[in-house]
């Protein structure tokens, strides 16, 4: 099945741009800034959406704030990587509330786990109850971050291009 693909122009592309530093912008004053009406805004945004360009509109939660004081990375090599063996791995990292991202990786891991937990204990619980007790782990190391340098969720559109096409889910 072919790619689909979506055409965003300027107003598009600043319109995502202001969407993602804010979401809760009023329809009134994204209209004002971009310079269109209130009802092309949001009919914009209805598109963005239906395009699958526009995937969530989310509050992000700072883990950290609450008292999710200790981040892991752990690259996770399996023993058996067939395909069913892989998708279980999957789906049950899925339903795993401390991971908080999941890759499926080129090199000479098979996944790479970003892990949110309360503390060092916590870590520990986690790693014996999925990790080692999932059955099909063959190897993992952990790292700890000790300092996050910059955490975004952004993507930057570039404003100036008369067209930019990209490439939709479906």
């Amino acid at each position: 099945m072919p790619a689909k693909h979506h055409t965003l122009d300027k107003v598009d592309r600043k319109l995502l741009n202001m969407l993602q530093k804010d979401n809760q912008i009023s329809t009134r004053v994204l209209a004002e800034k971009l310079h269109i009406s209130q009802p092309t805004c949001l009919r914009r945004i209805r598109e963005l959406r239906e395009a699958g360009i526009i995937a969530a509109e989310v509050a992000m939660v700072d883990p950290f704030a609450l008292g999710y004081g200790m981040l892991a990375f752990l690259e996770i090599s399996l023993n058996n990587q067939s395909d069913q063996h892989m998708q279980d791995f999957e789906q049950r990292m899925a339903k795993e509330a401390e991971v908080m991202q999941c890759y499926f990786v080129s090199g000479e891991y098979d996944y790479f786990l970003a892990v949110h937990v309360i503390d060092m204990d916590a870590y520990y619980q986690f790693v014996r109850r999925v990790i080692s007790g999932s059955g099909n782990v063959r190897h993992f190391q952990s790292r700890f971050p000790m300092k996050r340098a910059k955490f975004t969720t952004r993507i930057s559109f570039d404003e100036k291009a008369a067209e930019v096409l990209v490439r939709v889910p479906g």
